[in-house]
């Protein structure tokens, strides 16, 4: 009776709340004000969110998930200033509602925010601090560059604090799921019906030098650019694929093989051969991290039929998307790929004597109006072509070092810690979808882009974390044995 009594009160104060706003909405239409109209709809839901967040801070880290994934695209149609700082305060909030909860509720468990991943970003953070004191470099530049320092850092802990329960995980891969399908229906609607006024804006404005070329249109979605698409879309066939293989619910097993099915004719759409990468290399991972022979042999078939298929046969040539994938394995003969190799031959005479770099922020055309130099008039054509030339070879081994450690170390926890099906094939479908995006960064300079970083981080976090996950999914098994038999001595 106490609890109908509750419901009841609680509608009545819904009622209430809703009316003033209802009357507000119509007034508001009669008098053509459509901004107060849109402010009355969207204000409500922004204080829901408030009161949610402040109440369990994941939901902000959903919420910048969210933002992540798709404020690029919006940036086409609406003027959206200062991106990265508003991304900034963002993580930094949900920092300081852990802080919160820690001290107040004392629910937060701190043990989880040490692992290989957050001690490897708390490093990188601190030569990346240091590079400060670099002598080519400028002040300005590195503040700029402070995503590349401490998003790592900052996405790592959130998660390893935040994620306390198996559910959490599911949530994410769900909605990532959707989130993977706007992007391709998306990439569809520009195929078939045409770009639409922003995106033929952007590309009027250079990007058409990239992405309307000799050998075809490449399709990017609501993405920065092709690369970042077809890399990101190559990772979610890799994910959702893997993660179909160890499903037992038929609605999601058959929901994930669909999305992983269009992810991968996405990537083709993209036109971009470095995606190409990403499942070959998620598959030959996984062939290792499943531990079974047959999935081994299989996999080794399959890699074997696609770089023969690619590299001696020419069937598909008619397509313009299979065309330009299958030059990805003739690199001698493109001249885009040469075109590179040179670069990188001019920028290793230009850093011998720069073990640190020449500073953060100083690589790339796109920051020709920070300091023209020649690492700036040199356009970056791989994530770490950047990272070795903003920080030097000292940076660049320390970088790798760090993510192939974490790699290796979610490979363990995967092989012989996690032995849950379910929870090892979605973890299996996040690390080798992400190690097949970080070999990949090496031809696209995508990886610190939106929405790739955070993805990224949020999967290696979530692997690494593996073994946690798999003693829950244990002890509500056990409790729900001791409930099921109590049940029973009941009866």
């Amino acid at each position: 009776m106490e609890k109908t009594g509750t419901s009841i009160n609680k509608l009545k104060t819904i009622n209430l709340l809703l009316l003033p706003g209802l009357i507000g909405i119509i007034l508001s239409l009669l008098r053509s004000q459509m901004g107060m109209t849109w402010a009355i709809v969207i204000i409500p839901f922004l204080l829901i969110l408030l009161v949610q967040t402040i109440k369990e801070p994941i939901t902000l880290f959903f919420f910048i998930f969210t933002l992540n994934y798709f404020v690029m695209g919006i940036s086409r149609y609406v003027d959206i200033s200062g991106i990265s700082f508003l991304m900034d305060t963002l993580m930094a909030s949900t920092l300081v509602l852990i802080f919160i909860h820690t001290a107040l509720l004392r629910n937060i468990e701190w043990s989880y925010a040490i692992n290989i991943l957050t001690i490897g970003c708390f490093i990188w953070m601190l030569y990346c601090l240091a590079e400060i004191y670099n002598p080519s470099g400028v002040v300005k530049a590195w503040v700029l560059s402070r995503g590349l320092a401490i998003n790592g850092i900052v996405i790592a802990l959130i998660v390893a604090l935040l994620f306390n329960k198996y559910k959490y995980v599911k949530h994410i891969l769900f909605t990532l799921a959707i989130f993977t399908l706007l992007a391709c229906a998306k990439a569809f609607m520009q195929r078939s019906l045409g770009f639409d006024y922003a995106e033929a804006r952007w590309l009027n404005n250079g990007g058409y030098l990239t992405h309307l070329i000799h050998s075809g249109t490449r399709y990017f979605s609501f993405f920065t650019d092709a690369s970042n698409f077809g890399s990101n879309m190559g990772c979610a066939g890799v994910i959702f694929f893997i993660t179909a293989c160890y499903f037992k619910n038929s609605f999601l097993k058959c929901f994930y093989f669909i999305v992983s099915l269009l992810s991968i004719y996405a990537m083709f759409l993209s036109g971009t051969r470095g995606a190409m990468v990403v499942p070959l290399a998620g598959l030959a991972l996984f062939a290792i991290v499943s531990k079974n022979y047959k999935i081994l042999t299989i996999s080794g078939f399959a890699l074997l039929v696609i770089y023969v298929f690619f590299a001696f046969t020419t069937i598909g040539e008619g397509n313009q998307q299979i065309r330009r994938m299958r030059t990805a394995f003739r690199p001698t003969e493109d001249a885009s790929f040469n075109v590179r190799k040179e670069n990188q031959k001019i920028l290793a005479a230009h850093l011998k004597d720069k073990p640190f770099g020449e500073g953060l922020g100083l690589s790339g055309g796109e920051n020709k109006d920070i300091s023209i130099r020649l690492t700036t008039m040199i356009p970056n054509d791989s994530w770490y072509v950047k990272i070795w030339v903003e920080t030097g070879i000292i940076g660049l081994i320390l970088y790798l070092a760090i993510h192939f450690l974490v790699i290796v170390k979610g490979c363990w926890i995967l092989m012989f810690k996690v032995k849950n099906k379910e929870l090892k094939g979605v973890l299996s479908g996040f690390l080798c979808g992400i190690f097949g995006m970080f070999i990949s960064a090496y031809g696209n300079p995508f990886w610190g882009q939106f929405p790739t970083a955070i993805i990224a981080y949020t999967g290696l976090a979530l692997v690494l974390k593996g073994e946690y996950f798999d003693k829950e999914i244990e002890r509500l098994k056990e409790k729900n044995k001791t409930y099921g038999t109590i049940s029973l001595n009941g009866k």
